[in-house]
């Protein structure tokens, strides 16, 4: 009977005991649906960023003023005996900019039957008068070609002082580059930044190229990142210490203290990463300790730290950042100028950082249509600056910079764009982009 008993449980854990086979499917399916859903949010992402860039396009379109158009101040009255309760523009048929600023005949179409002409003992750019408001094509035609030139010239500038700041810190870390392959690899990833938009950005190129060879991956990729950081650090010190000289201005004011605000939350933040104690209190160790693939972020912490002992380059790329964008502020003013914004300088000091931090948000290229969006609200002010010339000078500044970053494909079609000897039979090096 027990003889019975145990033939019979044997039978039924028999088929129990062998589980390890079935289970490498289930890994596979598991490691399958990872990957697919890691697919899905890329495409995901990629959707979000498109949908967002055509919201831009389409704001930026909306905002235009295509032709040119006359404001008729309230209570103006009109052709057909009735007052205009408020402030209404209507498109010319007759007559320009320079006929109205001259007193001449201009005329604009109320509706398919009714036309006006402007009186021209009140014209100007008060609100209780006719306000002429030119059109995109007419304030483009209209540009002062030495003010162009000189700003896309002020833009040239901010490339070999770039690739300056980034050779400092490759050098701070005992990497030797010669200036000619840190400018071609840094124009390199300019051309991937502003002329080839996508999931491969020009930081990414720049670290694999400077960490492809060299057996110093997370030191090259960190210097990537410390080229990052100075620029911001750079960009907030232009933006506050400009606005310290607007505190007059209520808009200039705010803004001023929102960078101030940001410069306090980066300097603290930069103090708690480097003070061993705080990291000590914090746990920051230990938290990147248990990062997945924490040997290669390990590795990127002991590159960061290191900078700490290099206080001089620290401040040398802090200071070449501040005239890298003080150059950019220079050729985004002057492009506005081109198309008669008259906005002050002082003001447009404060301004133009703003809008650089909304090109640098990554969910639109160059910021398209995020810049418009912070922009018209800060400086489009009649008679000062019109929403046509706000977009006119964004994209003058983007188109600058396009033009220059195409001179990165030219090195790029020529190849050795490496920074390091490359032996013959290493293809490829390890590092973080692998």
């Amino acid at each position: 009977m027990q003889e019975d008993w145990r033939s019979h449980n044997d039978e039924l854990i028999a088929p129990i005991a062998p589980c390890k086979r079935p289970a490498i499917p289930c890994i596979q399916l598991t490691l399958h649906l990872s990957r697919y859903h890691l697919e899905m949010k890329k495409y995901l992402l990629i959707c979000i960023r498109i949908l967002i860039a055509a919201g831009g396009i389409g704001f930026i379109v909306f905002s235009l003023t295509w032709t040119d158009h006359v404001q008729l101040p309230a209570g103006t009255k009109m052709p057909d005996g009735s007052l205009l309760l408020k402030a209404t523009s209507y498109p010319t048929i007759a007559g320009d900019e320079k006929s109205f600023n001259r007193g001449e005949l201009v005329t604009i179409r109320i509706d398919d039957q009714l036309r006006m002409n402007i009186p021209t003992d009140d014209r100007g750019t008060e609100d209780n008068q006719f306000q002429f408001k030119p059109g995109i094509t007419p304030t483009l035609r209209e540009a002062k070609t030495p003010l162009l030139v000189a700003g896309w010239l002020s833009m040239g500038l901010i490339f070999p002082l770039q690739t300056t700041r980034w050779l400092l810190l490759l050098r701070a870390r005992k990497m030797p580059v010669s200036f000619p392959k840190a400018f071609r690899l840094y124009m390199v990833g300019n051309f991937f930044n502003y002329c080839m938009p996508g999931s491969t950005g020009g930081d990414v190129v720049k670290a694999y190229y400077a960490a492809k060879g060299s057996g110093r991956n997370a030191d090259a990729v960190m210097s990537v990142v410390m080229d990052r950081i100075a620029g911001v650090v750079g960009l907030i010190m232009v933006g506050g210490i400009a606005g310290l000289f607007m505190l007059d201005n209520l808009m200039a004011r705010r803004i001023t203290g929102i960078i101030w605000l940001l410069a306090a939350m980066t300097f603290i933040g930069g103090g708690i990463f480097l003070s061993p104690m705080l990291r000590r209190i914090l746990g920051i160790d230990y938290l990147i300790s248990k990062l997945p693939g924490q040997k290669f972020f390990q590795s990127l912490n002991q590159a960061a730290m290191a900078y700490r002992d290099h206080k001089t380059t620290i401040v040398a790329t802090t200071a070449l950042s501040v005239i890298v964008h003080c150059c950019l502020i220079t050729s985004t003013t002057l492009a506005g100028y081109a198309l008669g914004i008259t906005q002050p300088a002082n003001l447009m000091a404060v301004v133009v950082p703003v809008l650089l931090f909304g090109a640098a948000i990554p969910i639109s290229y160059q910021g398209l249509g995020v810049q418009e969006a912070i922009g018209i609200p800060l400086l489009v002010t009649a008679p000062l600056c019109t929403p046509n010339q706000l977009i006119g000078m964004l994209m003058l500044y983007r188109l600058y910079m396009v033009a220059y970053s195409m001179t990165g494909s030219l090195f790029l079609l020529r190849g050795d764009i490496h920074m390091h000897p490359q032996n013959n039979g290493e293809m490829t090096a390890t590092s973080p982009m692998e």
